[in-house]
């Protein structure tokens, strides 16, 4: 039995409403749904009456929910016993990343997750937010970090870092010394833009549809599949982009200029992503590193 399904079970029992538990649990309100059916078949009973105040525990529910802490318990317990099994040999660990996490914010972070745990066999799977996805969900990575928000049942979400995308042009390039663009100019100046996939691209996509303007409609010059070959492009006069600040290093300020797009804001979370059968003692202490490094990151940046 899925440990989720029971801890959703829980949270909707005790909150009352689905709206909330799906709040609570950062789930999308279908996926709490989904759980709940998924437990009502495999009880062959409804354990929720579904009222316009919420919902309540059937009686089939009552006896349920008296052991779902022992059963949330046992579990750990269990995935706590078989963990220690292995602890006196190199545990290996496999971190999915995107791009620009990969190259920009893992550095920070990998050095001292390497000498606090020096028997773990690290390796770092580099792919675009969609790929990373993929790879957690079907568990050849531990944990991913991506930049952009993807749901699934069994997939646990964590944001730990907010971005705010901006237009990066080259020192030759006449917006050099702007602050600002109009939207108008920006559809017209020939764009260097990440595939399809990409969370940074997701995050335009995104942003661009809230102003009714389709990524199609952008005077797009290529496709590149990562930053760092989008900014030696920029470098040559070849074009504009939108990336992250996190990919501009203070000596390349008088190389790179970031500039806004008025009326348009590209946000996008960053978020830590795991399977729900992982083992939390396996990807916690990663965990709190990444959680550690967004306030730096930030007061960095902004």
């Amino acid at each position: 039995m899925n440990e989720q399904l029971w801890t959703t079970f829980k949270t909707v029992a005790e909150v009352g409403t689905l709206s909330q538990a799906s709040r609570s649990l950062n789930l999308s309100q279908s996926a709490v749904t989904q759980h709940i059916q998924q437990l009502e078949q495999y009880y062959h009973s409804s354990l929720f009456v579904r009222t316009s105040q919420g919902v309540h525990l059937t009686p089939a529910g009552e006896v349920l929910y008296r052991y779902v802490n022992d059963l949330l318990r046992m579990a750990h317990e269990s995935r706590d016993a078989v963990i220690r099994t292995h602890n006196a040999r190199p545990q290996r660990f496999t971190i999915g990343a995107s791009f620009t996490i990969a190259e920009y914010i893992l550095p920070e972070i990998l050095p001292t997750y390497c000498r606090v745990h020096p028997d773990s066999d690290v390796s770092v799977m580099m792919s675009n937010s969609r790929a990373v996805y993929e790879h957690v969900l079907h568990k050849e990575c531990d944990v991913g970090l991506i930049e952009s928000t993807l749901q699934h049942p069994q997939i646990t979400v964590q944001p730990f870092f907010s971005d705010c995308l901006q237009v990066i042009v080259g020192k030759n390039h006449p917006w050099f010394n702007r602050q600002h663009v109009e939207l108008n100019e920006f559809m017209a100046e020939p764009l260097l833009i990440r595939e399809p996939g990409s969370g940074t691209r997701s995050a335009l996509e995104d942003a661009l549809k809230v102003v009714n303007v389709d990524v199609q409609q952008l005077n797009i010059r290529l496709v590149l599949s990562t930053t760092q070959a989008i900014k030696s492009m920029i470098k040559e006069g070849f074009g504009v982009s939108v990336l992250s600040p996190l990919v501009i290093a203070p000596e390349e300020q008088h190389i790179f200029r970031q500039v806004t797009i008025k009326g348009l804001s590209i946000l996008r979370n960053f978020s830590i992503i795991a399977h729900s059968d992982t083992l939390p003692s396996l990807i916690n202490p990663f965990v709190h590193l990444v959680l550690e490094s967004s306030s730096r990151i930030n007061s960095r940046l902004y």
